[in-house]
């Protein structure tokens, strides 16, 4: 979008094109059946990698390996990622079991939430949001797999933001 604001200037009021939009709180929980709210998910991560998959999307699947990856690497910088698998909203006992193999944190939430809004909302898979410690969206979701190292690079640049708003 258009940056009225600066990049780097100080305001203590968010601009209102929207880049700081809060993720819409949640209370799910994770696919072993621990329950996850979104204050306490986000409050303790500095950064927060949110992606949106389902199971037979292939890029989504192909792209697991790496955010695996970028899971350790996270955790490095007390970071995560956190996979909502919109297959599992509502707790769907079968495709739980089809996601469960995934090593990184899954999570779900009840369709009918904001947050399952949000997800039904989303209009392409995968789709990444990087996830401050307050809770707000950084800059623009990544959509498509971050396969290409142009993407990689751009999810860095938003995780490293991320960080340095965790850390004000």
């Amino acid at each position: 979008g258009d940056m009225s604001i600066p990049a780097g200037s100080d305001t203590s009021n968010p601009p209102d094109d929207g880049s700081m939009q809060k993720f819409p709180t949640f209370e799910g929980k994770d696919l072993d059946g621990n329950d996850v709210n979104s204050d306490e998910l986000f409050s303790k991560n500095k950064v927060t990698v949110m992606n949106f998959w389902f199971t037979t999307c292939k890029p989504c699947v192909g792209e697991l390996g790496d955010l695996e990856k970028l899971n350790k690497e996270l955790a490095k910088k007390g970071g995560q990622v956190v996979g909502v698998n919109s297959f599992t909203l509502d707790g769907n006992k079968g495709e739980i079991a089809d996601a469960k193999d995934v090593l990184y944190k899954n999570i779900w939430f009840k369709s009918d939430s904001e947050a399952g809004k949000f997800t039904s909302n989303l209009f392409s898979f995968p789709t990444t949001y990087v996830i401050d410690q307050n809770g707000n969206i950084v800059g623009d979701p990544i959509v498509g797999a971050i396969s290409s190292a142009e993407q990689r690079a751009a999810l860095d640049k938003l995780i490293d933001q991320a960080i340095a708003n965790s850390e004000q």
